[in-house]
């Protein structure tokens, strides 16, 4: 089975706040993420400026990564502040990153969660215990991600990681590669970040096919969208596949041996979604046995990703460390989706990006 990239709706429950009633915001993402601490502090002011029915509590509540992923050995949960706790006690809405476990009785007046991540499945468990709301930030990162996606295909396509290798070792030798105006993308999940890369996809003029969750109708520049049904059918026709879909039950291993057995032979295959879609042995037998010609992956099981890790030795396969979006373009969208969402939360309109806890 398979997730679009961003399992949400715009539907919920919702009331528009009184005229009288001030919401407390608290953004606890620590500043300096934001790369710009004027425009940080820009941000916040833009934020008051929405309503005065807002209150803004900037207080910094972040977790080591390896929690957020999941990893085996997790470090524990970070002892609170007495200035976190104070916060969480006020806070009705919060843009964060992470959020403690015991929210019933750190944040009694929590309703709802904007994520500044695309996929925050580690909240999801978290914001359900208080019945709150969750949205995620799926549409800021597109761009970037979409980017880092074509480069990646470019680089393998192209065989610039040969060409390089040939230069480092003063080598005037050819080595030619292929076009991609003609070739087939599959895409693994149709949200904001897949839908930006058929638009670079579509303007390198390659076919793109679509696997999705609901396959309703087919957007201008696809070819093809087909349910989870057709996956297999998909894989078999395509040169390139780029999976971008977030962590659900239905997605944990769903590309494996058989998947990668109905690639055609040379297919090249990038994981920009979460590293639990995809069965890594199964990965590093497929190009060890030459059936790949190459993959990428931004993500893995476990983040980070071991020294003594199998896949660092993988042969064609580009790794790198959750790093393919672009934190300076990020945070201003990331802002900006979220003002419009308290609009809406201030009047009693549907979230953009509202998960379904389920």
């Amino acid at each position: 089975m398979i997730a679009s990239d961003i399992a949400s709706s715009s539907g919920g429950e919702s009331n528009v706040v009184d005229a009288d009633r001030h919401v407390v915001v608290g953004v606890l993402y620590p500043p300096d993420w934001y790369g710009d601490r004027r425009r940080f502090d820009a941000e916040i002011d833009a934020l008051r400026a929405i309503d005065d029915r807002i209150d803004v509590v900037v207080e910094r509540y972040d977790e080591p990564h390896a929690r957020r992923a999941g990893a085996p050995d997790m470090p524990p949960e970070p002892e609170l502040s007495e200035a976190q706790r104070a916060a969480f006690a006020r806070i009705e809405v919060a843009l964060t990153i992470d959020l403690p476990t015991n929210l019933a009785e750190l944040a009694p007046n929590l309703r709802w969660v904007q994520s500044i991540a695309a996929g925050p499945n580690h909240l999801v468990p978290k914001v359900r215990t208080v019945g709150a709301r969750l949205t995620n930030n799926g549409g800021s990162n597109a761009v970037g991600i979409a980017e880092f996606v074509m480069a990646r295909i470019l680089e393998h396509w192209k065989a610039l990681t040969d060409i390089g290798a040939l230069q480092r070792d003063h080598r005037w030798e050819a080595r030619f590669g292929r076009e991609l105006a003609g070739s087939t993308l599959g895409l693994l999940g149709f949200g904001p970040i897949n839908q930006a890369v058929a638009a670079r996809a579509t303007a390198f003029g390659m076919r793109v096919l679509v696997v999705r969750r609901s396959p309703g109708d087919v957007p201008p520049g696809i070819e093809r969208v087909v349910g989870e049904d057709g996956l297999l059918d998909v894989l078999g026709e395509s040169d390139v596949v780029v999976s971008a879909v977030p962590e659900t039950p239905a997605t944990i291993g769903m590309i494996g041996a058989a998947q990668f057995a109905a690639m055609p032979v040379g297919a090249f295959f990038c994981n920009v979604g979460r590293g639990s879609l995809v069965d890594e042995p199964a990965l590093i037998a497929a190009l060890h046995a030459g059936h790949l010609g190459g993959a990428a992956i931004d993500v893995a099981h476990a983040e980070p990703l071991p020294a003594g890790d199998p896949l660092w030795d993988a042969p064609r396969l580009r790794i790198s460390a959750h790093c393919s979006s672009v934190p300076a373009s990020m945070f201003p969208g990331m802002h900006r989706t979220f003002r419009d969402n308290v609009v809406r939360y201030l009047a009693g309109e549907p979230l953009a990006g509202e998960v379904d806890l389920g």
